[in-house]
């Protein structure tokens, strides 16, 4: 039987450190929210974007993805990314078996890693599959329904990561170097721009 799988965007931050809408930089063409909107329905139909901070200005870059995906506004979002992580959850288990989790700034999330990370969980008893880079755990990060209710109970500025001690030994991993690439700051935008 084939999994359903569904990706979960978290787009809420209001980039208060850069000064501007992260989603909303532009790389090699395209706004970060166009090109991890891109690569997750290469790899699913189902994709839920949750917005928040600057929604008003980022849902016109969406407008072409109407059709295919899913978008929802976070009333918590200033309240941290679990909040943004349960409601996207929340809104997908019922019909889901697996969850992978995008950020929006990574610019470097592609179609290829997804596909791994899918085909390791194929080949593996664990219930999650985490990218990992600078040593640590980090998404995309891929999770089976087993995972779902902890994560429905996330909530202010607690990530997934937040759990994870208590899956140590049923994690996967898949190297993914380029993962501490995100945008955050002004120098992370000038450091992007010189890759």
């Amino acid at each position: 039987m084939t999994k359903k799988l569904s990706i979960l965007i978290l787009a809420a931050g209001d980039s208060s450190r850069l000064g501007s809408p992260k989603q909303l930089v532009e790389f090699e063409g395209k706004t970060l929210i166009e090109r991890i909107t891109e690569t997750a329905l290469s790899i699913s139909n189902e994709v839920l974007i949750v917005l928040g901070g600057n929604a008003e200005v980022i849902l016109p870059y969406l407008n072409r993805f109407n059709n295919s995906v899913s978008i929802d506004f976070n009333p918590n979002w200033k309240d941290g990314m679990g909040t943004s992580i349960s409601l996207g959850v929340e809104k997908l288990a019922e019909k889901s078996d697996l969850i992978l989790i995008l950020l929006s700034d990574q610019p470097f999330v592609s179609t290829i890693l997804l596909q791994n990370m899918l085909q390791t969980f194929a080949s593996s008893p664990n219930p999650i599959v985490s990218c990992v880079y600078s040593g640590s755990l980090g998404v995309p990060m891929l999770f089976d329904n087993s995972v779902f209710p902890e994560m429905l109970t996330l909530r202010g500025d607690r990530g997934a990561k937040s759990f994870l001690h208590r899956y140590k030994n049923k994690i996967s991993t898949i190297d993914f170097p380029q993962g501490i690439i995100d945008i955050d700051t002004l120098e992370d935008l000038e450091n992007l721009a010189k890759t």
